[in-house]
């Protein structure tokens, strides 16, 4: 091949090479502020799913004094509740606006998160106007406690939301791992602010009562004081490890200042009245009138806390915006740069390189030739070739690489679905194995006593038959998630197949093993499912349950055999209940 056409072949595969590369490292850019752009996003949508949680933990305000207000009834503090109402109904709307027409798993989540939460709040408002058109004298009839339950499911619909706040904003931490520590702090002045409420929540009854406080509420309070504690430590702990800046070092000493040095002193002293059945001092309206404004402050903690991540965010984005811009200004001045170095090798070495070679020829046939038509020879432009070559090999390598790590996180991806059930969840049937066995071994060594419970979704191909797959899935997500909140910590929840999940608990005696299960059978008959286009289905599901006592030595099988007997039992006695295994079976199967 003659060289020149060598050159044009070499001139037109690089300039392609640059323009590939160009053009990659643009889609790169892209995609990266598109990423930063999308994790922002997910913050503004945790945010309004947190100004939901807080609208929402507010109503409670005013439904109490609703809930214990004398006859004839006080027209202004309806109003005062419909109004408050009225702002939880707007941020619910703004918050699922936000979410609307998302596909990504998170908005997805959310949005059903939300969905629920409106759901439970409709239910709570309804109770709550039940109870409040009952006769003050049944109202407030001693024991009977009937204003407590709505502020009960009151309290259920933040735990929902506070759901939709964790899922957006763990999508954001995803694109902003540096930010995690503002996003999980204003999330933790999320729940700090919602546990304050259902502190104050608790003297609902005695304040309007002025009876003494009971045993419950004794215990309630100082659950509800340790996680407000634990709920600070951790925040100043997130403060102290940021190396918090000066706004919200002075929102964290407000908060100390006005509800933990005010607010919460003030819980304390009702609390040891209330023990020791002296008089409070104030009534209920008094209590809330010096308990909710110092509450402002962590309001005003968790906004500060959220305003530096997404002022970071916004800052991050801005500049990930400007490199794509000088990236690309860079990458087509290279192009440009290419484009003359090519011309200039042209022109000064390969037509001088053409005409020495003229030249040569014509000496090899004898012609004379001036000495001027022969070019200089140089070495630098072989050198800047060799280092154009190595540079290539080096894109080359880092791209390599990158795919290389790519690989590896993908198996680390496919190594976590391997173990988790795509539709729940929930561990699947060889994780919940794998990880069954430690929890066995533990069992014995410790010498807990341990319970297997097994349940069967009733009916669930008549579910499908008649509603359809999509329907049957929904269920299966509900009912998972159902139990999810049933189970406590250190207890296995997994989804063992098709409409089978089972539950290994250890350190479980057998009584409380079957308060788990018909408590767990109890909330699957007492919440339909709903579907789209306000489909409710019941569903119920039927229950056997396997205990061990203290260093048996059955094993995951034989517990195993025991609970499914005991399930078979259950659906041959009518299903919706529960069976335990015979102690008989047990002593067989050992």
């Amino acid at each position: 091949m003659r060289l020149t056409r060598l050159f044009l072949l070499t001139t037109g595969l690089l300039l392609s090479l640059v323009t590939a590369l160009l053009l990659h490292s643009s889609w790169a850019d892209w995609r990266h502020v598109d990423a930063s752009e999308l994790g922002l996003a997910a913050m503004q949508r945790a945010y309004l799913a947190m100004k939901v949680a807080e609208t929402a933990s507010a109503e409670r305000g005013p439904a109490i004094p609703v809930l214990n207000d004398t006859e004839p009834p006080d027209p202004a503090k309806r109003a005062r509740l419909t109004d408050f109402r009225h702002a939880t109904d707007t941020a619910l709307d703004q918050a699922l606006a936000a979410v609307a027409g998302l596909a990504d798993p998170a908005s997805v989540s959310a949005r059903a998160q939300l969905e629920q939460a409106r759901t439970e709040l409709a239910r709570a408002r309804v109770e709550v106007d039940r109870v409040a058109a009952l006769p003050h004298a049944e109202r407030s009839a001693p024991g009977r406690r009937l204003t407590r339950a709505p502020i009960d499911q009151m309290f259920a619909v933040i735990d929902t939301v506070l759901g939709a706040v964790t899922t957006q904003s763990a999508a954001a931490e995803a694109v902003y791992p540096e930010l995690a520590m503002p996003l999980v702090g204003a999330r933790y002045a999320a729940e700090l602010r919602e546990y304050a409420g259902r502190l104050g929540s608790q003297f609902t009854t005695p304040l309007a009562t002025q009876l003494p406080l009971e045993r419950g509420d004794e215990r309630e309070i100082a659950v509800l004081t340790g996680r407000i504690e634990q709920l600070r430590k951790l925040i100043s702990l997130q403060a102290r490890v940021s190396r918090a800046s000066a706004p919200l070092q002075a929102a964290i000493a407000t908060m100390e200042a006005r509800y933990f040095g005010v607010g919460l002193p003030l819980v304390r002293e009702l609390t040891e009245r209330g023990q020791s059945g002296q008089p409070y001092g104030l009534d209920s309206a008094a209590f809330v009138g010096r308990y909710v404004p110092p509450m402002k402050s962590i309001v005003e903690l968790r906004d500060t806390l959220f305003a530096a991540a997404r002022d970071d965010a916004t800052a991050r984005v801005a500049a990930v915006r400007r490199d794509m811009a000088i990236n690309a200004t860079l990458g087509l001045a290279v192009l440009c740069i290419e484009l003359t170095v090519f011309l200039l090798i042209r022109h000064r070495v390969l037509l001088p390189l053409l005409r020495g070679t003229r030249g040569m020829n014509a000496i090899m046939d004898g012609r004379d030739l001036p000495s001027d038509h022969l070019p200089p020879v140089t070495r630098e432009d072989e050198i800047g070739d060799m280092q154009r070559a190595v540079a290539a090999l080096r894109d080359a390598t880092l791209r390599r690489r990158a795919l290389e790590a790519e690989r590896e996180q993908l198996i680390g991806q496919l190594r976590v679905a391997s173990d988790t059930d795509f539709l729940t969840g929930l561990p699947n049937r060889r994780a919940f194995a794998e990880q069954a066995a430690r929890l066995l071994a533990q069992g014995r060594r410790h010498g807990w006593p341990l319970a297997l419970l097994v349940f069967d979704l009733d009916h669930f191909k008549r579910i499908n038959d008649q509603h359809g797959h999509p329907a049957g899935d929904a269920v299966l997500r509900a009912v998972a998630e159902l139990a999810r909140c049933q189970v406590r910590q250190g207890e296995l929840l997994a989804r063992y197949g098709g409409e089978e999940f089972i539950i290994l608990a250890i350190d479980c005696r057998p009584a409380e093993a079957a308060l788990l299960a018909e408590r767990l059978r109890e909330a699957l008959a007492d919440n339909p499912v709903v579907l789209p286009g306000d489909v409710r289905l019941q569903v119920t599901a039927s229950f056997g349950l396997a205990c061990t006592e203290a260093r048996a030595l059955l094993d995951l099988d034989s517990l195993y055999r025991e609970a499914d007997r005991a399930l078979y039992r259950a659906k041959a006695e009518g299903r919706n209940r529960v069976c335990r295994s015979e102690p008989a079976a047990r002593l067989d199967a050992g």
